[in-house]
Parts: C-alpha cells; structure tokens; sequence
C-alpha cells in the first residue's frame, strides 16, 4: 500500500489552529479539549507524544489510562496492518479466527474459574451487558455500586456513577443502590485504619437489608478507582465486601476496564491482589491499547443463561480489534509487563513520596502499580481540595513536555496511568518537571 492511496485531506499539512479552527465548526461543543492552549499531537512512540510543532511530551496519563503497550509499538502496529489486508469487519454472527484465538487467550490469563468472554465496543457497554445477565441470572433487579466510582458514560452506567459525574438532572436510579467505599483519606464515617474495623465494607449489609428486597443481583467495583481519583481500599475491604455479596446471593463483578492488563503490577487483575475471586471482570481501555474494544469474562453458568438474543453486538468481536487485543496480550507476556509495572511503579511512587516530604500541597500519595495518584489540598489539616492549584500544575506540566491526568470528585487528584513502555529516566524527568509545578503553585 502506497501514501498516495491515503485520502488527500488526511495527508495534508494541517496547522493547529487549522485542525482547532475546523473542530470549533463541526464538532459538538461537548466535544473539549485538555488545557487553555489544545495540543495537536500527530505522532507517538513508547511513552512519548509529539505535537505538530515537533515538541515532544512524556505521556503519564496513556490517553485515558488506554495506550498501555505504548505508541507504535512494531508488534502492535503490523498486527493491525496484517489483519487490516486481510478483513476488518465482519459481525459475530459469523466465525473468525481473531476473535476465536482472542477468547481463547482471555480464558488463559482470566481469575480462576472465568472462561467464557463476550466482546464489545467500550468499557461502557461491557458493565452494561454484565449487569444485563447478572440480574437475569439472579431474576433481582438491584445493583449495589461505590460511592465516587465512575463506570462508564451510557444511561445505565452514568446512574451507577456519583453524583460527580451525572450531568443532567437524572430520575433516582432503578435498582441501583450506593454502598461506600474504602477511602481511608477521606473517610466517610470520620475514623482511621485499621482502627475502623472496615466500618465502610461492613455498611454495605446495612444498604442492602434497608434500601433492596433483602438479595442483590450484583456489587460492582472498581478495585482502584481511577476516575475517583486513585482510590484503593485496604485488602480486607474486598473480602468483607464479597463475604456480604454473597450471604444476599449476589454477583461480585470487578471492574478491570482501568485495572486489567497488568497495569497494578505483578497480576493480570487489579482483583487478583486482595484475595477475591469474582464472578464477573470487564474489560476495556488497555485491552486493545488505543483500538476500540470491551468486553467481559464470566463463569461458564453465566454464561449459558446469556443467549444469543441478550448478547449481539453489531461491532463487538471485529476481527481487527480482535487482532490488536491478541497483540495486545502478547507484548504483555513478551515484556514482563506485570512485573515491569510492578517495578517501575514502586521507583515511581517512591520519588512521588519524596515530592510530598518537600511540597505541602501534597496531602496524600497511593496506589499500586502503574496506577498513582496525588491529591492535592490547599491545607493538610484541612484537606481542602486545591482545585485551581491543579488547573496550573497541569498547565505547567504541559508547558515543559509532561502530560498527566486529574481526576477525583472536586478534580484535584493528579492521575499517573502512563504506558508501560516508560523508562526510569522518564520517571526521572517527569517527578522533575512535577516538583517544578508544585513550587510554583505554591509561591
């Protein structure tokens, strides 16, 4: 294949104001944009983007915690090329050879006891079709989420998400019932751990013998929530939490779209770390690492009772997203990306531990992995969210070469979910670059 097959108007020499200029026309204003001055980014490798003037940026965020085998990866991109000459597209009423090696691959390296997948487009659509065939599993319409989880952007998943992320005035959601989740920092009943006795995972019984029919059709949870801003429970929270589940006949389902794929170190499964085995894992983002694909992995008896009438999907299962996933889960294998995450996420949060020892607007550090957050507080005895101060330091970062994420209810927590292509000199100048913003906003 030659360029010149390429449609013209994709080869062009655009300017940034030209591309800003044609999305201001065209685009749905929902449509926004990081940062006062967009970027135009037009190539990528490892963990590094590059915008249309040539200056190149570490990428700490992957996207949206996606590009988890990092840009261009030559494995990756002749995957899709390969599979791209050969067939795109066909619907999954039809047998193709990706999508029966990607499930395959899915049953080998899925928590005990999941076998059986269903793929779709998002992580959106893969919480919504594993909530379908848990209540018609159970025949129980309720569904208990965490507070300040965030699972997704469709009318189901948007009600099963905080009041921080519903923006529209919504109807009380049917049969979904909030229960809280472990946020030691800032704690919902005011106590400390491990002095609390886990009163957070324990209310969860409370929630369920007052606000259901006195039985669940599932729990679902984040094992760090990302979009809350990096929040993870203690371990004992997820075991007292499936005790609970399970004594009211409920599905536990974890939701992997952020966590799966390596990206909390050393386990495939964010889940996998506390000691809980789960009915049900959704996945998304770093499965197809920038190609659309979602989906999710379930116990064979679930499965059986999810017919083809429940679970069409007219792109779900297309060959070359299929394709990309398989490379996706070999390049994992083939790095020793879990304990490469594990490692380098240690390195990483170490430096950040140090940061905070020097910044005051730092209040607290956490998370595993390749999944770190830093929540930033005007006072630490307050904890007053520093919610400008975060605006700024991500502008400063962007001004020196350093992308990162935001996240959290008040949007103060900065989110590090980079590729796991990113080296220990990158951590190294990215804490540089972060330990300049944080004075500067602090002078």
């Amino acid at each position: 294949m030659t360029d010149d097959l390429v449609p013209e108007d994709l080869r062009k020499e655009y300017t940034r104001e030209e591309i800003l200029e044609l999305e201001k026309k065209f685009l749905a204003p929902a449509v926004g944009h990081y940062y006062q001055d967009p970027v135009l980014f037009v190539n990528g490798e490892g963990a590094v983007l590059e915008d249309s003037s040539g200056k190149k940026y570490i990428d700490l965020f992957a996207g949206i915690c996606t590009t988890i085998t990092g840009y261009n990866h030559p494995k990756y991109v002749s995957t899709i090329k390969w599979q791209a000459e050969r067939l795109v597209y066909t619907s999954s009423l039809y047998a193709t050879i990706p999508y029966a090696v990607l499930v395959k691959r899915l049953a080998g390296i899925a928590p005990k006891g999941l076998s059986r997948s269903f793929i779709v487009n998002s992580g959106s659509e893969a919480v919504e079709a594993a909530l379908f065939m848990a209540r018609k599993f159970t025949g129980n319409p309720y569904i208990i989420a965490c507070q300040r989880g965030y699972h997704g952007r469709t009318t189901l998943t948007r009600e099963l998400s905080s009041a921080g992320w519903r923006t529209v005035p919504e109807a009380h959601p049917s049969g979904v019932r909030f229960t809280p989740f472990g946020y030691c920092y800032r704690c919902p009943f005011g106590k400390e751990h491990p002095g609390c006795d886990m009163e957070c995972a324990r209310y969860l019984r409370e929630v369920i013998r007052t606000q259901t029919n006195n039985a669940i059709a599932a729990f679902i949870a984040e094992p760090i929530q990302g979009v809350g801003g990096i929040v993870q429970p203690p371990a004992e929270y997820f075991k007292i939490v499936h005790e609970i589940v399970k004594e009211f006949g409920g599905l536990y389902i974890s939701d992997e779209v952020q966590t799966g794929f390596g990206r909390t170190g050393d386990k495939w499964w964010g889940i996998q770390h506390v000691g809980v085995e789960p009915d049900i894992i959704t996945l998304a983002k770093g499965f197809g690492s920038g190609i659309p694909i979602g989906g999710f992995v379930t116990r064979p008896e679930l499965a059986d009772d999810y017919t083809t009438a429940d679970a069409f999907a007219t792109f779900g299962g297309n060959p070359l997203s299929c394709a990309a996933a398989v490379a996706v889960i070999d390049i994992i294998q083939e790095s020793n990306y879990l304990e490469r995450a594990s490692k380098l996420g240690n390195e990483l949060k170490k430096k950040l531990q140090a940061l905070q020892e020097d910044h005051k607007i730092i209040g607290d550090v956490r998370g595993q992995g390749m999944m770190l957050g830093i929540e930033l507080v005007r006072d630490r005895e307050t904890k007053e969210p520093a919610i400008q101060e975060m605006l700024q330091v991500m502008e400063h970062c962007r001004e020196k070469g350093l992308l990162i994420g935001k996240g959290g209810l008040d949007n103060n927590v900065v989110r590090l979910q980079p590729p796991l292509e990113l080296t220990s000199e990158q951590i190294d100048e990215a804490c540089s670059i972060l330990g300049d913003a944080f004075s500067k906003v602090e002078k």
